[in-house]
Order: structure tokens, then sequence, then C-alpha cells
């Protein structure tokens, strides 16, 4: 049975779904059988993996519209998203158990999978909760910069209702920052402070500022694949590593 990783953050830009697409392609690198799951209406998973216009996405597979689709991505598998989205919770918010339908939805493919990695959008609505609901691991990219502390209270106090009420064996897996300077003081000191208040969640391993990792999306590849030798490489390629060890 696969293990269910959601990456998450109640803000948007801090490299969640780089870091979804390239941890998949580190856990595949390690011999993992991986599924990549696209969860953001603005579908940048699936675009920066070369799956554009796809004709079955998550989003008409939770609706029920058609059968749960994975596409090859690099050796992975990697169910798209849809701007569509992002009326999720309109469509489906009256329903009954309507946080469990991602959970539903994946069930029966669990088997073929080492890994499922949920790429969440940058909101804590119904979307997000479905993923919650379903994953046994949430691990939440950070940027060590003012106001970070914010999102990060957000998504654990949510994370604190979800235990309770839906899915009492979710954990957080860890922290980890992304776009990583340290020397840069303010950086270096809120990554010392957020370490101090959350010593057991805090990973070691951080994500540097790297132009590859920008560049890697656009042409439709992991980090990788475009640029083994980078910073950007050896980063994830660290994160994977400790993420197998928790």
């Amino acid at each position: 049975m696969s293990k269910i990783l959601a990456f998450t953050n109640q803000k948007g830009g801090v490299g969640k779904t780089t870091s979804t697409a390239n941890i998949g392609a580190g856990l595949l690198r390690a011999g993992k059988r991986v599924l990549l799951v696209d969860l953001d209406p603005q579908a940048n998973l699936s675009k920066g993996l070369g799956v554009v216009k796809a004709e079955k996405n998550v989003y008409g597979a939770l609706l029920q519209e058609y059968p749960l689709k994975a596409y090859p991505a690099h050796g992975m598998g990697l169910i798209a998203g849809s701007p569509a989205l992002s009326g999720f919770e309109k469509v489906k918010g009256d329903e009954l158990d309507r946080e469990f339908l991602l959970k539903e939805l994946l069930e029966p493919i669990r088997g073929k999978f080492d890994y499922i990695l949920l790429d969440c959008p940058p909101a804590l609505g119904l979307v997000t909760l479905n993923a919650y609901a379903c994953a046994q691991e949430l691990y939440i990219p950070l940027e060590a910069q003012l106001y970070a502390t914010d999102g990060l209270e957000m998504v654990l106090g949510l994370v604190s209702r979800v235990q309770r009420r839906l899915n009492p064996e979710l954990i957080v897996g860890g922290i980890f920052f992304t776009r990583h300077d340290a020397r840069k003081v303010l950086r270096r000191e809120t990554a010392e402070q957020m370490r101090a208040q959350h010593p057991e969640l805090v990973l070691n391993s951080f994500i540097r500022e790297s132009i590859a990792l920008g560049e890697a999306p656009h042409l439709g590849k992991d980090i990788f694949t475009y640029a083994p030798q980078s910073a950007g490489a050896t980063d994830y390629q660290a994160l994977v590593a400790e993420i197998l060890t928790r």
C-alpha cells in the first residue's frame, strides 16, 4: 500500500509545485513507483511535466464523469489538474462526506504505487481538506522570510482539526525551506527562529535559490533530468533521502 504525502502551504509562491515534481522524481530515482496528483487549479505541476490540456483530469474524476487516468510523466504517473478545481467547493460543498471524495478516488489504485504525492492549492478550502483527509504525511515548503510563520500556523491549526475530526493518522512529516540563502541575515535568523519553535518539524535539508529550478519546468523536465549537477538537484536529492528515513 502506498504512502500518501501532501505538499501544502496556505501561501503561494513558496516552491510547493516545484518540490512536488522534484521530490517525486527523486523518489523515482530511488527505485520507487510514484504517482503525482495535481490539485492546484493553476495546474502548474501538469504543465511543468509536459501534460497540457489533458482530456481527463482529477476534477472530472472527482465528479465521476470518467475513470481516473494517470498520464506518463518521466517515469512517474500524473493525474492532471484543471482550472475547474476552483469551483469544486461550490459543486460539492453540500454533499455528504465531501471531505473523503479524493480518498475514495485514490483507494483502488494505491497498491500500484509506493508513493502518491499531492500538490495542494495555496488555499485551505475543500480541495485541501480532501488532501489532508487521505494523506499520511504533510510536508510544508516555506521561505524563511517575514510573515512566513503566519501561513505555517494556519496550516498547523487546520492539521490539528483534521486529526481530531477526519484523519487521526495524519502527521506533519516536516517543514523545509525553499529559495534559501543563508548569507542573508533575515533568512538565516528566521530559519533559526522557526527551528527553535518547531525543532521536531524543521528538516535538516533545505533548497537553495537556483536558476535551474525555475528553468526546468519550462522545458517540461524535473531538475535531475535538466541539470543533474546543479545546486537544486543536490538539495532535492538530500531532501528525498531525508524523507525516505522518516
